[in-house]
Protein backbone atom coordinates (compact mmCIF):
# COMPACT_ATOMS: atom_id res chain seq x y z
CA UNK A 1 0.00 0.00 0.00
CA UNK A 2 1.39 3.39 -0.97
CA UNK A 3 1.95 6.15 1.56
CA UNK A 4 0.16 9.43 1.33
CA UNK A 5 2.57 12.27 0.69
CA UNK A 6 1.53 14.74 3.37
CA UNK A 7 3.84 17.47 2.11
CA UNK A 8 1.74 18.16 -1.00
CA UNK A 9 -1.65 18.63 0.73
CA UNK A 10 -1.17 22.40 0.79
CA UNK A 11 -0.87 22.45 -3.02
CA UNK A 12 -4.37 21.03 -3.48
CA UNK A 13 -5.83 23.44 -0.90
CA UNK A 14 -4.16 26.40 -2.57
CA UNK A 15 -5.51 25.43 -5.99
CA UNK A 16 -9.07 25.32 -4.65
CA UNK A 17 -8.74 28.77 -3.08
CA UNK A 18 -7.35 30.36 -6.24
CA UNK A 19 -10.01 29.00 -8.57
CA UNK A 20 -12.30 31.78 -9.78
CA UNK A 21 -15.87 31.61 -8.53
CA UNK A 22 -18.15 30.09 -11.16
CA UNK A 23 -21.25 32.17 -11.91
CA UNK A 24 -24.80 30.97 -11.35
CA UNK A 25 -26.60 30.00 -14.55
CA UNK A 26 -29.73 31.97 -13.66
CA UNK A 27 -28.64 35.11 -11.81
CA UNK A 28 -24.96 35.37 -12.80
CA UNK A 29 -23.72 35.92 -9.23
CA UNK A 30 -20.68 33.95 -8.04
CA UNK A 31 -21.58 30.64 -6.44
CA UNK A 32 -21.11 30.07 -2.71
CA UNK A 33 -20.44 26.96 -0.66
CA UNK A 34 -23.69 25.24 -1.60
CA UNK A 35 -24.23 24.62 -5.30
CA UNK A 36 -27.10 22.80 -6.98
CA UNK A 37 -26.74 21.14 -10.37
CA UNK A 38 -29.75 21.93 -12.54
CA UNK A 39 -30.90 20.31 -15.79
CA UNK A 40 -32.07 23.14 -18.13
CA UNK A 41 -33.79 20.41 -20.13
CA UNK A 42 -35.28 18.05 -17.53
CA UNK A 43 -33.98 14.49 -17.37
CA UNK A 44 -37.52 13.27 -17.96
CA UNK A 45 -37.40 15.03 -21.34
CA UNK A 46 -33.98 13.69 -22.35
CA UNK A 47 -31.78 16.38 -20.83
CA UNK A 48 -28.31 15.32 -19.79
CA UNK A 49 -26.37 18.53 -19.29
CA UNK A 50 -26.34 20.28 -15.94
CA UNK A 51 -25.52 23.84 -14.97
CA UNK A 52 -24.56 25.25 -11.55
CA UNK A 53 -27.15 27.35 -9.70
CA UNK A 54 -27.74 28.67 -6.19
CA UNK A 55 -30.31 26.71 -4.17
CA UNK A 56 -32.56 29.79 -4.04
CA UNK A 57 -32.33 30.16 -7.84
CA UNK A 58 -33.23 26.49 -8.25
CA UNK A 59 -36.30 26.98 -6.06
CA UNK A 60 -37.36 29.96 -8.17
CA UNK A 61 -37.04 27.99 -11.40
CA UNK A 62 -38.99 25.06 -9.95
CA UNK A 63 -41.72 27.40 -8.68
CA UNK A 64 -42.20 29.19 -12.01
CA UNK A 65 -41.70 26.56 -14.72
CA UNK A 66 -42.97 23.08 -15.48
CA UNK A 67 -40.83 20.53 -17.32
CA UNK A 68 -42.59 21.22 -20.62
CA UNK A 69 -42.10 24.98 -20.22
CA UNK A 70 -38.38 24.48 -19.61
CA UNK A 71 -38.12 22.40 -22.77
CA UNK A 72 -40.02 25.04 -24.74
CA UNK A 73 -37.70 27.79 -23.49
CA UNK A 74 -34.61 25.73 -24.37
CA UNK A 75 -35.83 24.82 -27.85
CA UNK A 76 -36.84 28.37 -28.71
CA UNK A 77 -33.75 29.94 -27.11
CA UNK A 78 -35.84 32.10 -24.78
CA UNK A 79 -34.12 33.17 -21.58
CA UNK A 80 -35.87 32.23 -18.35
CA UNK A 81 -35.49 35.84 -17.26
CA UNK A 82 -38.09 36.83 -19.86
CA UNK A 83 -40.62 35.58 -17.31
CA UNK A 84 -41.71 38.59 -15.24
CA UNK A 85 -41.53 36.81 -11.87
CA UNK A 86 -38.05 35.42 -12.58
CA UNK A 87 -36.82 38.82 -13.83
CA UNK A 88 -38.03 40.45 -10.59
CA UNK A 89 -36.31 37.72 -8.56
CA UNK A 90 -32.99 38.14 -10.41
CA UNK A 91 -33.13 41.91 -9.88
CA UNK A 92 -33.93 41.42 -6.18
CA UNK A 93 -31.19 38.85 -5.54
CA UNK A 94 -28.49 40.69 -7.53
CA UNK A 95 -26.88 42.39 -4.51
CA UNK A 96 -27.23 39.50 -2.06
CA UNK A 97 -24.19 37.49 -0.90
CA UNK A 98 -23.34 34.25 -2.69
CA UNK A 99 -24.63 32.02 0.13
CA UNK A 100 -27.84 34.02 0.69
CA UNK A 101 -30.96 31.94 1.22
CA UNK A 102 -34.40 33.20 2.09
CA UNK A 103 -36.94 31.24 4.09
CA UNK A 104 -39.68 29.74 2.00
CA UNK A 105 -43.31 29.20 2.90
CA UNK A 106 -44.09 26.03 4.78
CA UNK A 107 -46.43 23.31 3.62
CA UNK A 108 -50.19 23.65 3.75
Amino acid sequence: MARKNRDTDWIADEAVEEAPAEPCWLCGRPLGKTVDRFHPIPKSRGGRDTVPVHPICRETIDANFSASELVRHAEMGIALTNNEAVARFVKWVANKPADFHSATKGGR
